[in-house]
C-alpha cells in the first residue's frame, strides 16, 4: 500500500497539516481494522486446515481399528496387508501436512512427537507380516498393531477435539470482528472521503494524485479481505460437499436409536430421499428380517460404549426391492454437544460379498461339473462320521473306464462334455441328502449319509453303473461308457474319514483289476492286494530296463498240411521273485498306468529281430510271418507308424512278414481314428488281423471299412466245435464270412485233434493252440523249427479226416 506520508512530505499551512494529519490517522485506523481482520481470517484458516488433516488421519486410524477388530478371528490376507501399507502411507502424508500447518504450534509438535513410536511400531508390524506371512507371525503382528492404533486414535482424537474447539472459537471471533469492521469501515470510509476531498482541494493536483494512489491501495486491502472471507466460505462448502457426496451413507441416531439425519448419499446408494426417509414410520423395516435382532444389538452396544465399534454387516432393502449387503461402523458421539447421537457410517459391499461367495464356491466345488470337490467332500464325510445316528455312512469311488480314449480320439472338449453328463447322471441316482463330487480327471465320488444296510449301498452302486451304461451322445456319435466303482461302508463315531476314503479307493482299484465295468465292496484283505499291486507297478516300470521282459512264441500251423507258417510273439515277465508271469498278470496294469507304450515298442523290436534271426537260420525254408499284438493305447499313439517302420528297417525285415493283431473291441472304440491308423499301417506293407473275433460287436459294414487281412476265431467258438451242431454252425458262419470278405482265417485255442480236423473241413486255413504246441522260449522254438523246417523234418500234427456231419 502506498505510504500516505508522502502527501505531507513538504511543509504545508496549518490547515493543510491538520487535514493531512487527520487523513493519516483515519487511514491508519482503517489499516489496523483490515490487518486485524486479515490476522483473524488467517488464524481461522490455519486451524481449519489442521482440523481437516486430523479428520483424514482419524478416519484412516479408525478404519484400520475396525478392520483389525472385524478380523479378530481371521488372519489378514496379503491384500489386507497391502491395503494397510497404502493407508499407512496416506496417514504419514496427512501428518506431514499437519506438521507444516502447525509449525509453531507447541500442541501439534507435542502430539506428532507422541505418535512417532506408534507409527514406527505399525510400520515394523506390517513389514514383518509381509516378510513372514505365517499364522503365528501374523497373529503376533496383529497383536502389536491393535494397541498402537488405539493409542494413535486416542492421541489424534485429543488433538482433534482441541483444534475443533479452537476453530469454532476463532470462526466466531472472525465473524464478529468482520461485522464490527464493516460498520467502522463504512463510517471511516465516508470520513476519509470528506477529509480527502478537503485535503485535495488544498493540496491541488499533486495531492490528488497521491491520494488516488492511497485510495487504490486501500481498495486492494479491502478486496483481499473479501477474498479471504470467500475462501473461508468455499472451504466450509467443500467440507459440506465432501460429506454429502461421499460414497458412504452417514446416519445420525438419537439416543433412543431413531434416525435423526441421513446424508444425501442415501439417495444414490439405497434410492431413498433422505428427507422423506426420516418421515418413514419405522426405518428399521428396511433391514432384512433375519438381521434386525443383530442390528438392534449392534446399536445398543454402540450406545453403551464410547469410541468406534467394529464393522458389522447386514442387508438393507433398496427402493427397487433388491437386498443390498452393507457394512456399518458406529461412532458414539452422544457426549459431543455438536452431535449428541450415534454416527453410523454405512457402505454398500454387495459386489464384494458376491465375489466372496463366488470365491468360496470355487474353493469347494469343481469348476467344470459344479459338483463338490475333494475338500468339500472330505469335510462332509468327516461331518457325517462324527454325527451320531442309527445308520451307517457309505462312500463310492467312481472311475470311468478307458476315458482317455475319448479325450485322445474326440478331443478334450468332448471329454469335458462327457464329464458334465456323467455328473448329471450321478446326481440322478442319489437322494436329496447325498453328495456327489468330482475329484479331478474322470474320478468321481458319492457320499451316502443314511445307509441302512450293505445291500442298500450296493444297490446304489449297481444303479450308478446301470445309469452310466446308457450310451452318451457326443459330436453326433453314440459313446458307450463303463465305470469301475469301489464301495466302503463306515460306522458313525468309529470310522475315520481318511480311512473310509482310502478303503473306497482300494475297492475301486479292485473292481478295475477284476475286469472293470463292475463294483466291489471293500474287504480288509484288499489292502494287501493293493500293496502288492503298487509293488508290482513299481517293479514293472523298470522291468524292460533290467532285461526281465522276455518273448515266448507259439506256432501257427497250416491245418491242411501241418506246416508251421506263422509265429505269434507273446510277452512274459521273468519276475525275480514271482517267477515267470503271463500277460494277464501285468499287461492290464501296464495299460492302466500308461506303461504299455514302452513295453509294446520293446515287444515289436524284439519280435522283428527274432523273425530276422530265424530267416537267416533257415534260409532254405519259406520265411515265417511274425504276429505281434497291438493294444488300444498303442493304436492311439501318433508315433506308432514311425515305430513300426523303424522296427522293420532295423532288422531288414520285409513288411509282409509282420502281422499286427488288434482286438475287435479296440477296432470299434473310435472307428474314424482307428480306420485312418490302419490305413497308414497298410501303406507300410504289413498285414493286419482281428484278434478274438466274435467276442465284440462289429458289423459287416464296419469290417469292410477296415483294411483287414485275416480273422482269428476266438477260442470260445473253437471249444464247442466237437460238442454239437450249433457251435459248428457258428464257426462255419465265421469261416464263410471270412471267405466272403476274402480274409485269411486262423482258429485260436485248438486243443483236440477233432477240433483241428473239423476246422480244416470247414475251410479254416490255419490254427494254433496247445494241440500243436504251447508258447515256447526262443531256444525251444528254434529247436522245434529245426525239426519241422529242416529237410526231412516232420509235420506238426496234420489235421485228420474227421467227419463233421
Amino acid at each position: 500500500m502506498a505510504d500516505p506520508g508522502r502527501v505531507l512530505r513538504r511543509r504545508r499551512s496549518p490547515l493543510q497539516l491538520a487535514l493531512g494529519g487527520t487523513l493519516i490517522a483515519l487511514i491508519l485506523v482503517v489499516e489496523v481494522l483490515i490487518l486485524r481482520a486479515y490476522v483473524d481470517v488467517s488464524r481461522t484458516t490455519a486451524i481449519f486446515g489442521r482440523v481437516t488433516f486430523l479428520t483424514g488421519a482419524l478416519v484412516n486410524v479408525r478404519h484400520e481399528m475396525a478392520l483389525l477388530n472385524a478380523k479378530a478371528e481371521e488372519l489378514p490376507t496379503s491384500r489386507d496387508l497391502k491395503g494397510m501399507e497404502v493407508r499407512r502411507g496416506l496417514l504419514g502424508q496427512q501428518l506431514n501436512q499437519l506438521e507444516g500447518l502447525g509449525e509453531h504450534d507447541p500442541l501439534v509438535a507435542a502430539t506428532l512427537l507422541k505418535v512417532g513410536p506408534d507409527l514406527r511400531q505399525v510400520d515394523q508390524a506390517i513389514a514383518s507380516a509381509e516378510a513372514r506371512p505365517t499364522e503365528a507371525n501374523l497373529r503376533a503382528e496383529v497383536a502389536r498393531m491393535r494397541p498402537a492404533f488405539r493409542r494413535l486414535n486416542v492421541t489424534l482424537k485429543d488433538l482433534y477435539d482441541k483444534e475443533e474447539q479452537a476453530f469454532f472459537g476463532a470462526l466466531t471471533g472472525t465473524l464478529n470482528a468482520r461485522a464490527s469492521s464493516e460498520r467502522l469501515l463504512v463510517g471511516f470510509s465516508s470520513l476519509v472521503l470528506l477529509v480527502g476531498v478537503a485535503l485535495a482541494l488544498s493540496l491541488r493536483q499533486r495531492v490528488r494524485s497521491d491520494f488516488a494512489r492511497a485510495w487504490r491501495a486501500l481498495t486492494a486491502e479491502v478486496d483481499e479481505r473479501k477474498a479471504a472471507e470467500a475462501a473461508l466460505r468455499a472451504s466450509e462448502e467443500r467440507f459440506r460437499s465432501l460429506v454429502q457426496n461421499s460414497s458412504d451413507v452417514i446416519t445420525i441416531l438419537d439416543p433412543d436409536g431413531s434416525p435423526r439425519w441421513h446424508s444425501e448419499s442415501v439417495r444414490r446408494v439405497f434410492g431413498y430421499d433422505p428427507e422423506r426417509l426420516l418421515l418413514h414410520s419405522d426405518e428399521w423395516t428396511l433391514v432384512h428380517p433375519d438381521d434386525r435382532d443383530r442390528v438392534a444389538g449392534f446399536v445398543a452396544e454402540a450406545a453403551m460404549r464410547p469410541g468406534v465399534t467394529a464393522a458389522t454387516t447386514w442387508r438393507v432393502r433398496h427402493r427397487d426391492g433388491t437386498w443390498l449387503h452393507t457394512e456399518t461402523v458406529a461412532a458414539n458421539l452422544l457426549d459431543d454437544p455438536n452431535v449428541g447421537g450415534l454416527v453410523l457410517n454405512t457402505r454398500d459391499v454387495s459386489e464384494r460379498k458376491q465375489l466372496e461367495d463366488q470365491l468360496v464356491h470355487q474353493a469347494f466345488h469343481d469348476g467344470l461339473t459344479g459338483l463338490a470337490n475333494r475338500t468339500l467332500f472330505t469335510e462332509r464325510v468327516e461331518q457325517a462320521l462324527t454325527t451320531i445316528g442309527p445308520t451307517d455312512v457309505a462312500v463310492l469311488f467312481v472311475d470311468l473306464d478307458d476315458f482317455k480314449h475319448v479325450n485322445d480320439s474326440l478331443g478334450h472338449a468332448a471329454g469335458d462334455q462327457l464329464l458334465v453328463a456323467t455328473a448329471k447322471r450321478l446326481k440322478s441316482c442319489l437322494r436329496p441328502g447325498d453328495t456327489a463330487a468330482r475329484f479331478g480327471g474322470d474320478e468321481f465320488a458319492v457320499l451316502l449319509e443314511r445307509v441302512t444296510s450293505r445291500d442298500a449301498a450296493s444297490a446304489v452302486a449297481a444303479r450308478v453303473i446301470d445309469t452310466l451304461h446308457q450310451p452318451f451322445g457326443l459330436q453326433g456319435r453314440t459313446i458307450p461308457i463303463k465305470a469301475s466303482v469301489g464301495l466302503a461302508i463306515g460306522r458313525r463315531g468309529v470310522e475315520d474319514a481318511d480311512a473310509l476314503l482310502r478303503n473306497a479307493d482300494v475297492a475301486m482299484y479292485a473292481a478295475k483289476a477284476g475286469g472293470k465295468d463292475r463294483f466291489e465292496v471293500f474287504r480288509p484283505e484288499m489292502h494287501a492286494d493293493m500293496v502288492q499291486r503298487l509293488e508290482l507297478e513299481a517293479e514293472l516300470r523298470h522291468a524292460a530296463d533290467r532285461g526281465e521282459l522276455v518273448l515266448h512264441y507259439q506256432p501257427i500251423v497250416e491245418l491242411a498240411s501241418g506246416r508251421i507258417t506263422r509265429v505269434e510273439a507273446l510277452v512274459r515277465w521273468a519276475h525275480p521273485t514271482k517267477g515267470l508271469l503271463g500277460p494277464l498278470a501285468f499287461v492290464p496294469l501296464a495299460e492302466e498306468q500308461g506303461m504299455i507304450g514302452p513295453i509294446g515298442r520293446w515287444v515289436l523290436d524284439e519280435a522283428c529281430r527274432q523273425a530276422r534271426c530265424w530267416q537267416d537260420r533257415f534260409p532254405a525254408a519259406p520265411p515265417l510271418s511274425m504276429h505281434v499284438n497291438l493294444s488300444g493305447r498303442q493304436l492311439q499313439q501318433p508315433g506308432l507308424i514311425a515305430e513300426v517302420a523303424q522296427a522293420l528297417e532295423a532288422c531288414a525285415l520285409e513288411p509282409e512278414l509282420l502281422t499286427l493283431e488288434i482286438t475287435e473291441t479296440v477296432l470299434m472304440a473310435d472307428i474314424d481314428t482307428v480306420s485312418q491308423r490302419l490305413q497308414d499301417l497298410k501303406q507300410l506293407g504289413v498285414l493286419l488281423a482281428i484278434d478274438d473275433f466274435g467276442t465284440g460287436y462289429s458289423s459287416l459294414s464296419y469290417l469292410r471299412r477296415f483294411p483287414i487281412d485275416m480273422l482269428k476265431i476266438d477260442k470260445a467258438f473253437v471249444d464247442g466245435i466237437g460238442n454239437g451242431r450249433e457251435d459248428v454252425a457258428l464257426a462255419h458262419a465265421i469261416v464263410n464270412l471270412s471267405h466272403t470278405l476274402r480274409l485269411h482265417t486262423i482258429a485260436e485255442g485248438i486243443e483236440l485233434p477233432e477240433q483241428a480236423a473239423n476246422l480244416a473241413a470247414l475251410g479254416c486255413q490255419d490254427g494254433q493252440g496247445y494241440h500243436f504246441a504251447r508258447p515256447l522260449a526262443p531256444e525251444a522254438m528254434t529247436d522245434l523249427l529245426e525239426q519241422t523246417l529242416a529237410p526231412g523234418g516232420f509235420l506238426l500234427r496234420p489235421a485228420e479226416a474227421v467227419a463233421t456231419s
